[in-house]
């Protein structure tokens, strides 16, 4: 297993002992609840969790009295989920069961990405009790599931297996669509009430302006492309918004390799994320990026002959790009302002541009994987006086050697 020992992979054998434990406890006082059974089946899991067929299973019978939470599918149960595994992931890694709203946000953009069938409920409701039950179980879990450590399953079950092999060609890759047009226009919304209640058309430490900033920060498409180049272990080095009108782009010709001195290291140290959250064209102004130019391993001269591309692209998609690639921003001739969302990570053994801020309840309403991009995970951040957390530090050895392993094969295939 990949995980640390508070953490779970989805549907693991660690996954069911803890719900076991979970479930048994919460209903030993629920002898007013209807006797029902659930269970649940999703298909294509990851290999290393060797389950027969890669079917992620678990089904769970209550007798009014005692409950039993085994392996397995039942299909004549109460209530029967069907699914693929990687997309129910998403679901599974939301807390937030007790808010409908949010549920529904979450559903939406798990079918945007994955499609309507990748994830089906039939029979049902149960009792509102048992209901409020599963809802805790759901969130208990929630908090201590982790992203799917199989770079190369996750990515082709993702559909963004040629964005890692464009990224390592070209330095960038766009994944058109990562989020649905509603949820692109409410991180819009918000990321210009919060500009205006700060008077401004520029801001840093966006995540901790509510709830879509921290959703859109942690994209599971977004996020493998950010494994794939800086490892697992990545550390969010700002979260910024930026909001234009017309006029001439402000922002030339650059790397985002300040100080960093040439040559620039043949490794990947920092990547950039930039959100549209309305269409890109031409005329609206994009980033333009220079293919291959990472390759260089400077950044641009005066002289260079530079031949950049404009990134048009539609409402939620993201370009992402990395490792010193020269770009600038482009002019804008159409009326209307762009707004963007800036997702900046920096490999683990950096520091971050905006200082950490531990904030213990955002950590509590997430999955570990924004606890990991805040350093979480980080062993040297966890230093005492007794030295370095080994437990931690090995921990990150060998998720990163799995995760170069399964880089290797994607690039390979």
């Amino acid at each position: 297993m990949y995980t640390l020992p508070h953490h779970v992979e989805f549907l693991s054998d660690e996954w069911l002992d803890q719900s076991r434990s979970f479930l048994t406890e919460g209903f030993r006082q629920a002898s007013h609840v209807g006797a029902f059974s659930l269970s649940e089946r999703f298909s294509d899991a990851p290999p290393h969790l060797s389950f027969e067929n890669n079917d992620a299973t678990w089904r769970v019978n209550w007798d009014g009295q005692t409950i039993s939470v085994e392996r397995g599918f039942d299909p004549k149960a109460d209530v029967v989920v069907i699914g693929d595994y990687q997309a129910t992931l998403m679901l599974a890694q939301t807390v937030g069961a007790g808010d409908p709203t949010l549920m529904a946000k979450a559903v939406r953009e798990m079918r945007s990405w994955f499609g309507d069938n990748a994830f089906n409920m039939q029979g049902g409701p149960l009792d509102a009790s048992a209901t409020a039950i599963f809802a805790s179980h759901h969130d208990h879990m929630a908090r201590r599931t982790v992203e799917n450590p199989d770079l190369a399953h996750r990515a082709q079950r993702q559909g963004v297996t040629q964005q890692l092999k464009d990224l390592e060609e070209n330095g960038f890759a766009v994944i058109e669509n990562a989020i649905s047009p509603e949820f692109a226009d409410e991180v819009r919304e918000a990321t210009i009430r919060t500009l205006g209640t700060h008077q401004g058309d520029s801001m840093q430490w966006m995540l901790y302006h509510g709830n879509a900033f921290e959703k859109l920060v942690m994209n599971p498409q977004f996020m493998s492309m950010i494994d794939s180049t800086l490892g697992r272990g990545a550390v969010i080095a700002s979260i910024s918004s930026i909001k234009r009108g017309p006029g001439k782009g402000l922002i030339k010709l650059h790397t985002d390799y300040s100080q960093v001195p040439e040559p620039y290291p043949d490794f990947s140290m920092t990547g950039v994320g930039v959100w549209a959250l309305e269409d890109w064209t031409v005329a609206s102004g994009p980033t333009w990026l220079v293919p291959g130019s990472h390759k260089m391993r400077r950044g641009p001269r005066p002289d260079d002959k530079i031949e950049g591309v404009p990134i048009e692209m539609p409402k939620g998609s993201v370009v992402y790009f990395q490792h010193g690639v020269w770009h600038w921003q482009g002019d804008r001739t159409e009326p209307g302002e762009r707004v963007t969302i800036h997702s900046h990570f920096n490999r683990g053994i950096l520091r971050s541009l905006e200082p950490k801020k531990v904030d213990i309840q955002m950590l509590n309403r997430n999955p570990p994987r924004l606890g990991e991009a805040l350093g979480e995970d980080d062993w040297f951040d966890r230093l005492t006086a007794d030295g370095r957390d080994y437990m931690r530090m090995t921990h990150m050895m060998n998720l990163n050697r799995f995760t170069n392993e399964q880089k290797a094969t994607v690039l390979a295939g």
